[in-house]
């Protein structure tokens, strides 16, 4: 096997090249998937008077393209038809309304965040003083949004084996480019296992804009498809993608530049297809390149072992000589995924211990788990390859090649999950001897909420005198319990507090006080804590 540079020099250049990558283009503070940060009016709200309007304010840059707020009435009939209007940053959506009658209300949203997820929803608003809130309206006015078990498997499927493909072909391209195949066997399999890497590539990518489009579209109609394939970050890229893997058939395999050039213009269109897209403008194109380096690097050592494992059988002593430097490359390219996987995770992750309240992060931890075991297997392989025993060397490969599929196929999942944990409202209910309560907020998200706590007496002629609510910031003790200014009632068995607000104004760490007094002057304090993402 002749190498095109020396095997220090490539390693040396590959590692410079990466770690410059890295260093220049870490971004700093970035969430991934929107979020809604701010309703007005708030979910659970029970307004006195209509709204004027509807606005809704994401913590994520949105897509200007098929966003929509819908009002529903009791009956299911839509109301207030008027066309929403997008915020100049393109982080809310606004709408104004007719004069509504009092009653119950369903607020549906759809939007597209930046890096191509639809994110949909619905909350209740009461309007009128006399009008009582009902929340389960919101289940009989809207049809269900969810997906079912098994379009959910096949989604998941589908971008597995979309980034597989990706993955496999763009390594393979790039381990042809990297030495010359001497023997013409070498170069017919080469070229041969090029071709159907390829075709499992376009297949894929096609598969997964239609997964995608499924997704955000709600009517297969020219009009919206032209509107997301033109006008939104993840239409063009995924045309950007399909047009370069069908390039791929005529152009790759002639010219090494040529291939060089295609792998990291697909890689990079792959790019803006995920998390890293959503990133804002001043450090969009740092976090691009940092997932172009982390994408390069995992195609490197996949590449790397699908070779070893095609020519292992018949030409064996070909594969002998490459293992000794595929070793070298493998680690480097390993620890730079290390490397840019843990800058990824700090970036998405307020707090590490989010890790443990999303799928995003319990799947990473599976994930951290295999790839020190291919730190394992890669010291076995190593120590193998120095006693010169063969047998154990091609078992210890499809190890590695294994776990390497399931690495990636993880990833393949990753791309798609919000890294953050979703907030969902709080329902704190407690039964005690002498008092029932139920405390609400919702949404349960950092600035405005709506409170509400419902407490009952059991013991006769005891009569709940007060109730305070009071909300401690965890994560730091130079901020005072914020206390919910509930307004005073009469005595009475059952009473209701209610109201809106910004009395939680921060993310992190908080603890719900409860302070119930009777009528005989007991107190009974009660503690719930609770995380706000």
């Amino acid at each position: 096997m002749i190498f095109i540079v020396s095997k220090r020099t490539a390693i040396r250049n590959l590692f410079i090249i990466c770690s410059l990558f890295f260093i220049f283009m870490v971004p700093q503070e970035v969430f991934a998937h929107a979020s809604l940060k701010m309703a007005e009016p708030a979910p659970d709200s029970e307004l006195k008077a209509p709204p004027k309007e509807i606005v809704l304010s994401f913590d994520e840059r949105l897509e200007n393209e098929l966003f929509s707020i819908k009002v529903f009435n009791e009956n299911g009939e839509r109301v207030g038809k008027r066309k929403p209007e997008m915020s100049k940053d393109q982080k809310s959506i606004k709408q104004s309304l007719p004069d509504l009658p009092d009653g119950n209300y369903v607020i549906s949203y759809s939007v597209i965040s930046a890096d191509g997820h639809p994110v949909k929803s619905s909350y209740v608003v009461s309007i009128g003083q006399k009008t009582v809130l009902k929340r389960d309206i919101n289940q009989l006015v809207l049809e269900k949004q969810e997906s079912s078990a098994a379009v959910n498997v096949f989604t998941s499927l589908v971008r597995i084996l979309f980034y597989i493909a990706l993955i496999m072909t763009t390594g393979w391209i790039v381990w042809g480019t990297i030495h010359n195949l001497e023997k013409d066997e070498i170069k017919s399999t080469f070229r041969q296992r090029a071709l159907h890497l390829q075709i499992a590539l376009f297949i894929t990518t096609v598969g997964l804009g239609f997964v995608q489009l499924s997704e955000i579209l709600d009517h297969w109609t020219l009009t919206e498809i032209r509107s997301i394939l033109t006008g939104t970050t993840v239409g063009i890229s995924l045309v950007a993608t399909v047009l370069l893997s069908l390039a791929g058939f005529p152009l790759l395999l002639r010219f090494k530049a040529v291939d060089l050039v295609w792998v990291m213009m697909i890689l990079t269109a792959k790019s803006f297809n995920g998390h890293a897209a959503a990133f804002e403008p001043e450090i969009r194109s740092m976090s691009l390149q940092l997932d172009v380096v982390h994408l390069l690097a995992a195609a490197i050592w996949a590449g790397g072992l699908l070779y070893i494992l095609t020519y292992w059988k018949k030409q064996r002593e070909h594969v002998r000589q490459f293992l000794p430097f595929f070793s070298q490359v493998a680690l480097i390219s390993i620890l730079i995924l290390i490397v840019t996987g843990i800058a990824y995770t700090l970036i998405f992750l307020p707090q590490l211990n989010y890790l443990l309240h999303a799928l995003w992060g319990k799947l990473l931890l599976v994930k951290i788990a295999l790839v020190l075991l291919v730190f394992v297997i890669g010291a076995l392989l190593r120590n193998t390859m120095k006693k010169k025993k063969e047998d154990p060397v091609g078992s210890l490969v499809k190890i590695d090649f294994s776990v390497m599929i399931i690495i990636l196929g993880i990833v393949g999942v990753l791309t798609h999950l919000n890294p953050l944990p979703e907030n969902e409202p709080l329902e704190w209910k407690n039964q005690d001897h002498n008092i029932d309560f139920t405390t609400s907020i919702s949404p349960k998200t950092p600035g405005y909420n709506h409170f509400k706590v419902t407490a009952n007496s059991h013991k006769e002629k005891i009569e709940i005198k007060r109730i305070e609510l009071f909300l401690i910031y965890k994560d730091n003790t130079e901020i005072e319990p914020i206390q919910v200014p509930f307004t005073d009632i009469d005595p009475s068995k059952n009473v209701q507090y209610k109201i809106n607000g910004t009395y939680l104004p921060l993310e992190g760490n908080w603890t719900a006080e409860l302070r119930i007094v009777d009528s005989d002057d007991n107190e009974k304090v009660f503690h719930k804590d609770f995380i706000v993402y």
